[in-house]
């Protein structure tokens, strides 16, 4: 039972991190680190109190369950590309061609150059170089799916929050205009998202929190999006004196600087309650600037269709492997020596032949 205690001990302290990013510190990528450590760590618990107690109903069960799960994340992973394929195809008559819509068309082609090389792998070229090829891609796609996966996670975790409704401000953080001028399906649900949160804590408090309208003119655009998005939540309902507009940002990062400074002036306090709103998949990353910021505020997301779901999350974990690109960097360059050293092993190293 010893061999219990130095594991639970260890499980007890990640949830409690856990616990604590997810109530204080959300703004963070580690939302989703902590939670899989935790759920690892507690793997590893119950496979120790299995091996313990060596009952045989529950080691052939989770056997059989651990058989399940590597069969299809392997068969998910492997065929993904078809999934890919036809969402490609879908983005694209529903939101047009463009390198963003094309994202999880070269995810698919990606996922079919790795099938290609992992089932077919032909064997040429001297030792050292397959050696340091197969460590390189080997750890590369594990990185890659590591960082896929803990993306997804934090993203999900992220959207356990549910604001008091006592804000002071509401900032529904703007995309792209369709046809340079009309609000589109995504960022209409995010203005939706702000009305109903504003309709919802006038009728619990009857306090009357103000709408703002964040996002600049892209040079595509007729107006700035933040006077259409306001138009539109006027023609929805939402009194006018009751809406702020911020048009000069041109991202995620200048929205909240903007609009912060458009709170502080209208209110004349640093320490108004404010939430602000996006697609569900954006928030987090919203949440990162505003914590790098030090802008206290967290995201409410809006529904995003599930079609574009998937070339949304790639969008995102770029954006993120590009926000810590330090950090990517030095893990590549770790992965290439690693590489190197193995390649120079086989090389170096003599082989005792097998007698």
């Amino acid at each position: 039972m010893s061999i219990l205690i130095p594991t639970a001990i260890l499980l007890v302290g990640l949830l409690s991190l856990f616990s604590t990013y997810l109530i204080k510190r959300r703004n963070s990528l580690l939302l989703g680190v902590w939670a899989n450590l935790s759920l690892l760590v507690m793997l590893i618990l119950f496979i120790q109190l299995i091996s313990i107690y060596n009952n045989r109903f529950w080691v052939i069960g989770f056997s059989l369950l651990i058989a399940l799960v590597s069969i299809i994340v392997f068969l998910g992973l492997t065929l993904s590309f078809v999934f890919f394929f036809i969402n490609a195809f879908i983005v694209w008559r529903r939101e047009g061609y463009s390198l963003s819509s094309s994202l999880t068309l070269i995810a698919g082609v990606g996922v079919v150059g790795v099938d290609i090389l992992f089932f077919f792998n032909p064997q040429f070229g001297p030792a050292w170089l397959q050696a340091f090829a197969t460590t390189f891609l080997t750890l590369l796609i594990g990185y890659v799916m590591l960082t896929v996966w803990n993306t997804i996670s934090s993203i999900i975790l992220y959207r356990l929050y549910f604001p008091k409704k006592d804000k002071d401000y509401i900032i529904v953080l703007g995309s792209g205009l369709i046809d340079g001028y009309k609000v589109g399906r995504l960022l209409g649900n995010r203005i939706n998202k702000g009305i109903q949160f504003y309709h919802e804590e006038i009728a619990e408090t009857g306090k009357h929190p103000k709408l703002i309208f964040s996002g600049g003119q892209g040079g595509d655009e007729l107006l700035p999006e933040g006077e259409a998005m306001q138009k539109y939540a006027v023609e929805h309902g939402v009194p006018e004196t009751d809406t702020l507009i911020e048009n000069k940002s041109v991202n995620t990062k200048e929205n909240l600087q903007f609009s912060r400074q458009i709170i502080e002036k209208d209110s004349g306090k640093t320490d108004s309650k404010v939430i602000f709103v996006s697609n569900n998949y954006h928030t987090l990353r919203a949440g990162i600037y505003a914590r790098k910021l030090k802008f206290d505020a967290t995201g409410v997301g809006a529904p995003t269709p599930f079609y574009f779901l998937p070339n949304a999350v790639i969008r995102e974990h770029l954006a993120f492997l590009v926000m810590n690109k330090r950090w990517n960097i030095a893990i590549f360059i770790g992965i290439i020596l690693l590489a190197i050293i193995m390649g120079l092993t086989v090389a170096f190293v003599p082989m005792t032949p097998i007698k």
